[in-house]
């Protein structure tokens, strides 16, 4: 883990690429082996294939993971009725895990999901899996009860009336604020609104190396699926 390799230098997201695709299925056995040590089966957290991972960009919006030119994660997500960003995955190899590769992802969806006009996302994870669970309440994820913001309700409310299941059997339902983004004073001096337009960057282009404030907002597809699986 962290403690045999040293951390990357660059991480780096991208789109998801065909030339990625071997790299991802390595990385997505690793992680499932994760669950399998401790108890899951290959019927409850299946690999993804290759015509999986393309699948999963039609209903998601997908991001790779690459430290120092290494395919080493990855993450989907969704935006679901009521206007709720679904986190279907978000899976690191195992030898890159508590090198902030999960955060970067997960940031990359709060800017999407802020782009598109969105302020809360949920996810499903297995409650046995203690390392992903660890990562979602370091990042601020709380488990989904009455409490929770009311469009975080509906959602809750929609899935179940959909007669779509909301957890399986030893899973449970987290939610976090995505927070509004901070102004960034440089971005303020620097960009105005006559070059503004000229800047920012069309939706959907990697990020990872965009400055903040120079993206255009962006629209992720709707589901019409369930996720497989929490993530690893």
């Amino acid at each position: 883990m962290d403690g045999e390799r040293p951390p990357p230098k660059r991480i780096r997201l991208t789109g998801l690429q065909d030339a990625q695709l071997l790299d991802l299925i390595e990385v997505e056995r690793a992680c499932c082996q994760m669950y399998y040590d401790i108890g899951f089966d290959a019927a409850e957290v299946p690999a993804r294939t290759s015509s999986d991972f393309v699948a999963l960009t039609r209903e998601h919006d997908v991001r790779v993971a690459e430290a120092d030119h290494v395919v080493v994660g990855y993450m989907a997500w969704r935006d679901e009725s009521p206007g709720v960003a679904y986190l279907a995955d978000i899976s690191v190899h195992p030898d890159y895990q508590r090198f902030d590769v999960g955060t970067r992802l997960l940031e990359a969806l709060r800017e999407s999901a802020r782009d598109s006009g969105l302020e809360h996302v949920v996810v499903r994870v297995w409650q046995k899996a203690t390392w992903a669970t660890a990562f979602y309440a370091k990042a601020g994820f709380q488990p989904l009860a009455d409490d929770a913001p009311p469009k975080v309700l509906r959602w809750r409310e929609e899935r179940a009336e959909s007669g779509r299941p909301l957890t399986r059997p030893g899973e449970t339902l987290l939610w976090a604020a995505i927070p509004a983004k901070a102004p960034d004073p440089d971005d303020e001096d620097e960009i105005t609104d006559d070059t503004a337009e000229g800047l920012a960057g069309p939706a959907g282009r990697p990020v990872g190396w965009i400055r903040p404030g120079c993206r255009r907002p962006g629209r992720s597809p709707r589901a019409r699926t369930a996720a497989r699986r929490g993530p690893g």
